[in-house]
């Protein structure tokens, strides 16, 4: 959001209140994130009230998958760079 701790957390104290009143969406609490300058990172999840709530869970073993030919899944193989030769 800002460099500005200070100014960021003025801005947030405006904003959530006017997002968490509004009857037309759905908003969470906001996350803050850590920012090396000091500064200030807020993240939250704001959706239309009357959309549906979706969860989705994995199902077997962790690994990326993306379709093959005839849309059957085919494995996503990672590429590696050749090292420079010695010397």
């Amino acid at each position: 959001m800002t460099d500005d701790r200070e100014i960021g957390e003025d801005v947030l104290a405006v904003l959530l209140p006017l997002l968490q009143s509004c009857t037309a969406l759905r908003t969470s609490e906001p996350t803050r994130l850590t920012h090396r300058g000091g500064g200030l990172r807020v993240v939250l999840d704001v959706q239309l009230a009357d959309a549906p709530t979706v969860t989705v869970e994995r199902d077997g073993a962790p690994g990326n998958v993306r379709a093959g030919r005839g849309g059957a899944p085919a494995p996503r193989r990672r590429a590696y760079r050749a090292l420079p030769p010695a010397g």
